[in-house]
């Protein structure tokens, strides 16, 4: 299973928004400090988390983003599959159990085995929520991460390395 690099920053910048404390959204500009990226990138994967439902936008001053969701409710296989479905990675396990016998038939050599594997892997994910994940990271501070003025006064910088 290959991850996308925007499934990754996704799950990054989501990690961010959970380990913030309050209710006050994040910009664009915040989070793109946070991950090390451009705005204009940073606005282009919150669109696609919005378009998820996982993220809401709030316009104007004061505006920002915010969790659609409580962090114990959204999931790290969600987050891949807002970016990575339908083209690679199945909704449902894959196994000889599970499919129609024409559609077993269409498989060949190891297909089903990466299938079945690409399932598990989601499976497992959907196990992990993004607070389980915010929860271990809260506290750590990144020495690379961006000095505290060079972000808003209501975000904290916290690191997932």
């Amino acid at each position: 299973m290959q991850i996308s690099s925007s499934a990754y920053m996704g799950v990054e910048t989501l990690v961010r928004l959970a380990a913030q404390r309050g209710d006050s959204p994040c910009t664009a500009q915040g989070l793109a400090n946070w991950i090390n990226r451009s705005v204009s990138y940073t606005e282009t994967l919150m669109a696609r988390l919005r378009m998820a439902g996982l993220v809401r936008a709030r316009h104007g001053p004061g505006g920002g983003y915010t969790l659609a969701r409580p962090a114990h409710r959204i999931t790290v296989a969600e987050v891949f599959r807002a970016f990575d479905e339908p083209h690679g990675l199945p909704v449902r396990p894959l196994n000889a159990v599970t499919l129609e016998p024409e559609t077993i038939q269409n498989i060949h050599g190891t297909d089903l085995l990466w299938e079945s594997l690409k399932s598990h892997i989601l499976l497992f994910l959907d196990q992990i929520s993004l607070a389980d994940i915010a929860q271990q990271s809260t506290g750590e501070l990144a020495s690379d991460e961006a000095e505290p003025v060079a972000m808003e006064p209501h975000m904290q910088s916290t690191s997932m390395h």
